[in-house]
């Protein structure tokens, strides 16, 4: 550790495992980057790849991020190899510690999970040998604005692969990338053996005393925009409308998030407030899902997230609307309902109809379980990633 002190004092660089002592027997050294902090969808995708490779000899795989962030204490916890640094700005914080890494431990890839370490590791890469070189993973489909800046940053000729987590995100890079073949789609994957087998503990019927009977429609999602959870507000109040007896079923947002006070205020204005449990963070939402009767997600933008596959696995119905690439996987009347955006009719109708009809909801969870334990197991990301970086051609 003493050797990393020649780093200037506004950049706490921390190497938690001695690697440049060690003999390297990897044919391929990986540095995973990231800039945030908390435990996001891109946090949990990059982690759970990173642990799956662990058994391939010929990957040498690390981490560099935040000292105070979550996935550092998931990395110290479990002694995984890691580097830690101390944000002081969100770009040029990262670019020393960038540097000093890919020099010590010979790195063939930088793999970059955010713009933000996408930016200072292209600026790191006129102090790295040529043999560097970079892929960028990309997990929501926010449109990129076709200026000079963003052309120039995607279409960076070290970035060998672009990996997107759906084709509606794959989508967004059309406009500034020429060279199709630098792009890539792997959509992400779950254990799906925590969600199999567990049958309704009614977990959430006994903590806000609740009748066994009564019908959960729920979603796990942060209080943020993107969610549009306002439109799942509206979805609650026309099936309200629609319900003779409005007790026999509760809306619950599992999550949190800015909005939180906006929400319930919208709620009240709605005048269904009594009807929806805001539940807060939860760390056993794979128990919690199994008390859902219906599976609303009403978002604006997406990736493609991982609650939809939990759902699929749980044996959970899925509404939702066509926010990225839901619909890659959602298909009408097969493994779920999609809609069109915000709009609040249509999901009230299809989550109605699941509600009613017992056998299209039953025919619905054994073709999105199917789906899921066939398409988006652990094992199949595993297998995609490793066949992935066995593709790249290093210098």
């Amino acid at each position: 550790m003493n050797k990393q002190t020649d780093i200037a004092t506004t950049i706490k660089y921390k190497a938690n495992t001695t690697l440049k002592s060690k003999k390297l027997i990897s044919l391929m050294n990986i540095l995973n980057v990231t800039s945030i902090q908390k435990w996001r969808g891109g946090e949990a995708q990059m982690y759970m790849y990173f642990e799956l490779l662990q058994e391939y000899k010929d990957l040498n795989q690390m981490i560099l991020c935040p000292e105070d962030s979550v996935l550092a204490g998931k990395c110290k916890e479990k002694m995984q190899k890691h580097f830690t640094y101390t944000i002081e700005h969100k770009v040029f914080s990262l670019i020393k510690p960038i540097i000093k890494i890919c020099k010590a431990n010979k790195i063939n890839v930088i793999h970059v999970h955010d713009s933000s370490a996408l930016t200072a590791s292209l600026l790191a890469l006129p102090f790295l040998s040529n043999k560097v070189q970079i892929v960028l993973s990309r997990k929501r489909n926010n449109k990129i604005k076709d200026k000079f800046i963003n052309r120039f940053k995607y279409s960076h000729p070290r970035i060998i692969k672009i990996i997107s987590v759906s084709k509606a995100v794959e989508k967004i890079f059309d406009p500034i990338i020429k060279d199709k073949s630098r792009l890539t789609t792997i959509y992400d994957a779950i254990d799906v053996a925590a969600f199999v087998g567990l049958e309704k503990q009614h977990l959430i019927h006994e903590e806000y005393n609740l009748p066994k009977e009564t019908k959960i429609i729920g979603n796990v999602a942060a209080l943020t925009v993107q969610k549009d959870l306002h439109t799942f507000i509206d979805t609650a109040k026309i099936i309200l409308a629609k319900t003779t007896d409005k007790q026999q079923i509760k809306f619950v947002i599992i999550g949190e998030g800015p909005l939180e006070d906006e929400l319930i205020a919208y709620a009240k204005d709605q005048g269904i407030a009594e009807h929806l449990l805001f539940m807060g963070h939860r760390k056993n939402v794979n128990q919690l899902l199994s008390d859902f009767d219906v599976f609303l997600l009403t978002s604006e933008t997406e990736g493609l997230p991982l609650t939809i596959y939990e759902a699929l696995a749980s044996q959970v119905p899925v509404v939702a609307t066509c926010a990225g690439g839901i619909a890659e996987v959602v298909k009408n009347d097969s493994t779920g309902f999609v809609t069109d955006l915000k709009d609040a009719n249509k999901l009230a109708e299809h989550v109605l109809e699941l509600l009613i009809n017992n056998e299209l909801a039953d025919h619905i969870k054994q073709n999105a379980y199917k789906l899921v334990k066939e398409h988006h197991d652990l094992k199949n990301i595993k297998e995609s990633y490793y066949a992935f970086y066995k593709s790249l051609k290093i210098k």
